[in-house]
């Protein structure tokens, strides 16, 4: 706890993105923003070991927004550059979720960074979402009226219902990487995965699948119309730095595209 309350005060959560990318076009359409944990002496800390305590501790507040501010700087200089016009995604965690005002904290944020909110995508899980559904509903309205987009993180295992779902003004859902792993092969794995990208499409929404790291799970899930893809097969998680070369490089192609005949 003492080293949580050391790296809010002396800025050592240091953001990185893993990007997400269009499954018909190959391109580089969003990115989620990550939290590490760098100690001068300790080295990096795990998330493993530092989220769950932060959760308890409510410390994850200010991690949470030193993430948001830093992921929305980034974007909003790669937007300038003209290299960037997709969304970053950043993680709301559940005691951020709970409070009263969150949408008055991201919304200052945007506007110190000056970044339009139409370029910001808040990932909520489904288990803090169903914690209190109703009062989740009305936040995600008010969010969703500034122009932020929201996804369902973790679909399929936070037992949400159906007739909930239907309400919650929601831009995407991201199948969980449980429901990946073991695709194609797993044929139960292969019907939930169908299964939720079918009801997606029901109900308007964009499709994540997060941890694809086989060349057979793209395949299933591009059959299948799973529009967005997330994992090591693309991309490992980047640094700032990196993600720039990535997108000048994209940037790059696509101009070399333009000029050939």
């Amino acid at each position: 706890e003492n080293l949580i309350r050391q790296g809010i005060k002396d800025d050592l959560f240091t953001v990185y993105y893993q990007p997400k990318v269009d499954i018909a076009s190959g391109k580089l359409v969003s990115m989620e923003a990550l939290v590490r944990f760098e100690h001068p002496q300790k080295g990096i800390v795990s998330p493993g070991q530092f989220i769950p305590l932060a959760e308890q501790t409510g410390q994850i507040i200010e991690i949470g927004e030193q993430v948001l501010r830093k992921a929305c700087a980034d974007t909003k200089r790669w937007v300038n550059q003209g290299l960037f016009s997709g969304r970053v995604a950043v993680n709301i965690s559940a005691k951020q979720f709970e409070l009263p005002d969150l949408d008055d904290r991201i919304n200052k944020i945007l506007s110190d960074v000056g970044l339009s909110p139409l370029h910001l995508e808040c990932e909520i899980t489904e288990g803090t979402l169903m914690e209190s559904p109703e009062n989740g509903l009305q936040m995600m309205t008010r969010l969703r009226e500034r122009g932020i987009h929201l996804a369902l993180d973790d679909f399929g295992t936070g037992y949400s219902s159906l007739a909930y779902l239907k309400r919650f003004p929601l831009n995407t859902l991201k199948i969980d990487k449980a429901f990946i792993t073991d695709l194609p092969a797993n044929t139960d794995d292969a019907a939930i995965a169908s299964a939720i990208i079918g009801l997606a499409a029901n109900l308007n929404l964009l499709t994540i699948a997060e941890g694809v790291e086989t060349a057979e799970q793209l395949a299933f899930l591009k059959e299948h119309d799973c529009q967005i893809i997330q994992g090591f097969l693309l991309d490992r998680p980047l640094w700032p730095d990196q993600l720039e070369n990535r997108l000048k490089a994209e940037q790059q192609r696509q101009e070399a595209t333009k000029i050939s005949p």
